[in-house]
């Protein structure tokens, strides 16, 4: 495991995909872990934020938590847009524009996840839907045991 300390936040987890680096925060990888749906939960999620620099280095830094404003079950989660648009606004504001919203999280009850059907469908929607900073967005899987990492592209869902 390699470990990148970048402006006082320690990331755990470093993985290609595509052109792109993804920095995984140690922080994030906690929240993942904290709702693992180990013993019959509901599924959990929720957005992702960081930064992206011009050498196609992207630093996941923030997730944010579910809340009492989303639906999830055990095999669906979906988020409340005010919330999350209120998260994005206030992280942006806070950095002077530095964090931005980078893509989608949520829970599987399996231990290698993958995205289903819904869940493609579901960041094509973001990707199609909202404004952007980036030509992508990052859907991470976190299942029982391990993390799916995917960057969508308004092309494909790149895994590899």
């Amino acid at each position: 495991m390699r470990c990148i300390v970048a402006k006082y936040i320690i990331y755990m987890m470093v993985v290609k995909r595509d052109k792109y680096i993804i920095h995984v925060s140690d922080e994030i990888l906690s929240i993942l872990d904290k709702y693992k749906q180990k013993n019959y939960q509901n599924e959990s999620g929720g957005i992702i934020l960081g930064s992206v620099y011009e050498d196609n280095n992207i630093y996941l830094s923030k997730l944010s938590e579910p809340n009492a404003s989303d639906k999830s079950s055990r095999y669906s989660f979906e988020r409340d847009k005010k919330t999350a648009q209120m998260i994005v606004n206030s992280e942006f504001y806070k950095s002077d524009g530095k964090v931005i919203y980078l893509g989608e999280w949520h829970t599987h009850p399996e231990s290698n996840p993958s995205p289903s059907f819904t869940d493609i469908k579901m960041i094509k929607k973001q990707y199609k839907n909202n404004k952007i900073n980036e030509d992508f967005l990052i859907l991470l899987v976190q299942g029982i045991e391990k993390l799916y990492i995917g960057i969508y592209n308004d092309n494909q869902l790149i895994d590899k």
